[in-house]
């Protein structure tokens, strides 16, 4: 199997505010139709995130249900948590986490989506505590490169 792409889909009840959410994230739709909208990160296009309405019936039932938003994290990867963190703020945007610093070696905050999805924002500061150091496998070095 070759793998091309991958992003998570939320099915919600809550769609219209999900995607005003996303939007004011900074996400721009690709394909905003009344029941899905495709939305991607205009620098990173390959960063993308689907909203779909539950039970539509164009879709098997299997993709009927909505999300519990409960137990789903969708991580954005920033150059400065800080940096982000300010912006948001500024943009409005209400903290679930604090800026706060990890010791295997992130800085992140969080946000809550409408759906109750956790928006991890977060940046790599470099510092890892010994004891998370041996955690990180030498042979993925060539593939997050």
């Amino acid at each position: 199997m070759k793998v091309t792409n991958s992003y998570p889909i939320i099915v919600t009840h809550k769609f219209t505010q999900s995607r005003a959410f996303y939007k004011k994230l900074g996400f721009t739709p690709v394909f905003d139709g009344e029941w899905y909208c495709q939305l991607v990160w205009s620098d990173f296009p390959s960063v993308q995130l689907g909203l779909m309405k539950p039970g539509h019936d164009t879709q098997p039932a299997l993709f009927h249900a909505a999300t519990l938003g409960e137990g789903s994290v969708i991580c954005l990867e920033v150059e400065d948590a800080d940096i982000a963190a300010n912006e948001l703020r500024d943009a409005g945007f209400e903290f679930a986490l604090e800026v706060r610093d990890e010791p295997w070696g992130q800085r992140h905050f969080a946000l809550l989506d409408p759906n109750g999805v956790r928006i991890d924002v977060a940046s790599q500061t470099g510092n890892i505590a010994p004891e998370y150091a041996h955690h990180f496998l030498e042979a993925s070095d060539g593939i997050l490169a």
